[in-house]
This record gives C-alpha cells, structure tokens and sequence, in this order.
C-alpha cells in the first residue's frame, strides 16, 4: 500500500461568528500551507510536496500561528492560489499512486474537504484516509486516543532533526513513525470497526444527553431510567458503571463506564431550576488516567464513610 502522509497549516476567522458561510457551505479555515510525504514499500520517497497558499478571505494571520509556524501575511502574498496548488497536489499523487492518506489527527482532511467544496473543485478525489494517532497510542499502550507529534516522535525513538509547526516537517515526521507503527493496515480496519470516533472527523467524542425531571433531591433522579441506561458510543455496545455515580461537586457526579473495549467517563450535571425542579446533562466521554484516578478516590473514600 502506498501512504499519502499528509499535513496542512491553517489561517482562521477573527472569531466563530466571522466564519464566512456561502450557499449553505462553511469555510471554518483557509488552508496556508500543505506539507506531503510518499511511503511507498516501506521507504519514504525522495520527492515531497511542499506549498504556501495565498488566502483569500482569512488574509490576517493570528499572532499564535505565528510563532507556531513561523508564517507571515507577507509571505503569503507571493504564493500561488489554492486552486492552483491543489492542482499540483492532485498531479503529484496520481504520479505515485497514492492508495489512503495517513494524517496526525482528524482535522486535515475534514478541512480539507470543507475548502474543497466551499470553492467549488469538489471532494470526490479525496483519497480514504486514516488518524495514525489511535494507532500509535495502542501500540505503545497509552491509555487514550490523541497524543501530541513530538511526543509520539519522542516515545518511538526518532530523532528530532527538524522544528514542528511546519506542515512538511510534521508529515515528514509523521512518515517516520508510520514507518514505526507494527501492522498498519491491521490497524486502519480496528480503527473502521471500533473506533469510528478518530475514523471519522464528524464524530464527537463527547456525547451528551439531556432531561428533566421532577424530583428537587439528585439523589432521586439518579435512579431515573435515562440516567441508568449506558451505552458506548464508540462501539454501541452496552456497558456498566465501574460503581455507583460518586459526587465530585455540588450537583455534579461522575462514574467510569467500561464495554468490553473501551473506558469511558460519565459526568452528570443538576441545575436547578426557579420553581425547584432539575434539568441534568449527562455527557459520556473518553476517560483519561487522571479522571479514572479522581473517581477511584472517591469511592474509597465514600466506602471508608460507610464502612466507618
């Protein structure tokens, strides 16, 4: 299989409300740089793809991006059109054959495809693609799905040679640990089955479910049926509290849920409403190591009440 190891920086609206809409199509970023890197047979192919683009809408870059990335308005001035690039782009990936594209992270591609439709060039020759993330966190056994690139660079032994920020460096580098990831296309297919969350930019992590209810204690209404009923959202399969809802914080309890693949992290929120009565959120979300650590806190310490 031949990878299109991609990465792209990226200017943004002033603020969410500036975010131009056109014909019902959003253009959340506009696309200043693309970096790509071939692997194909296993090596990383002399010829890369590296370019500047010139924005159209989104012309004043933020201070944080920067000095993240070193770009300039006056730079990108003299670059050529994203429509021209993109051209150049989608030649040097049918000169090599490119089968799926391999990024670090959800958002390239998702924005990506969102440029590509607001100016009208069309998605349909966007390769399939793959987060390489889940995959190297599984590999090195760190219990949750995004890993800074540095950080990855550094557990897998690679040498740092080049800054990050820049988008060819980052897909060189992401190249690199590809070539370090054990069965790959294995792999891709777990992350298609299981966790369709990375696999797809256009799923949330986060799941949220929201009611009221008549009871003015919590206490009741934890017992209610919508809030006892769990299901993961990574895999739909059915799952169970690890214990009881423990209380973190007034009107807000948590738990840890675990399917048979996944641990997740349950928050339930009370507020309460003028007449007395409560609205809660319950949101379900991945579960991290210091999330895990605050809840086994809790129940020891609810348990030495009870049993003291």
């Amino acid at each position: 299989m031949t990878y299109i190891v991609l990465d792209m920086e990226w200017s943004q609206p002033v603020c969410r409300e500036k975010m131009l809409t056109r014909g019902g199509k959003n253009l959340p970023v506009e696309i200043i740089q693309i970096g790509a890197v071939m692997v194909k047979d296993g090596k990383i192919v002399e010829e890369q793809f590296s370019e500047y683009i010139k924005p159209i809408y989104y012309t004043v870059i933020k201070n944080r991006i920067k000095k993240l990335t070193g770009i300039n308005e006056k730079e990108l001035k003299k670059a050529d059109t994203f429509g021209n690039v993109l051209k150049r782009l989608r030649k040097w990936i049918d000169k090599y054959g490119g089968d799926i594209i391999c990024t670090w992270g959800c958002d390239d591609v998702a924005n990506l495809k969102a440029q590509c439709e607001f100016f009208g060039y069309g998605k349909e020759w966007i390769p399939k693609w793959f987060n390489l993330q889940p995959l190297v966190t599984r590999q090195i056994k760190i219990d949750r799905p995004q890993i800074s690139l540095s950080t990855a660079v550094e557990l897998m032994g690679i040498n740092e040679e080049l800054t990050y920020h820049s988008a060819i460096n980052d897909a060189y580098y992401t190249a690199l640990i590809l070539l370090n990831t054990n069965n790959v296309e294995e792999g891709i297919k777990w992350q298609r089955k299981v966790d369709f969350a990375h696999a797809n930019p256009y799923k949330s992590l986060c799941v949220s479910v929201y009611g009221k209810r008549k009871y003015t204690r919590t206490v009741s209404a934890l017992r209610s049926p919508e809030l006892r009923r769990y299901v993961c959202p990574l895999c739909g399969r059915p799952s169970t509290l690890k214990d009881k809802l423990v209380n973190v914080k007034p009107c807000n309890y948590l738990a840890v849920m675990k399917c048979a693949k996944h641990t997740l992290a349950v928050n339930v929120e009370f507020t309460k409403n003028d007449d007395g009565k409560y609205v809660w959120a319950k949101r379900i979300t991945l579960c991290d190591a210091a999330t895990e650590k605050l809840y086994q806190d809790k129940i020891r310490k609810k348990s030495a009440r009870v049993n003291g």
